[in-house]
């Protein structure tokens, strides 16, 4: 009975790690597109050159950070920008 359990236990462990490296590996992609979608964003967005110049700079010197602000923050200015 306890061989079956240890048994059934050490195949679950397996899988686990499987699981944990699908979600870790899940988790990069998501990090990577963010950023890359927050340099594109910018770079393409109608601000003057100096202002897409800062915040690609920022993005790429603070990778979370600036790709956090440029979405929360820089694309509303740029759109902002863009009506007037």
């Amino acid at each position: 009975m306890f061989a079956l359990d240890a048994a059934l236990l050490s195949d679950a462990g397996q899988y686990g790690g499987v699981a944990v490296l699908v979600l870790a590996g899940v988790a990069v992609l998501a990090y990577c597109l963010f950023i890359i979608a927050a340099f594109i964003g910018s770079l393409t967005s109608r601000l003057e050159f100096g202002m897409k110049l800062v915040w690609a700079v920022f993005i790429i010197c603070a990778p979370f950070l600036g790709a956090l602000c440029w979405f929360l923050i820089g694309r509303s200015n740029a759109q902002a920008t863009a009506r007037y």
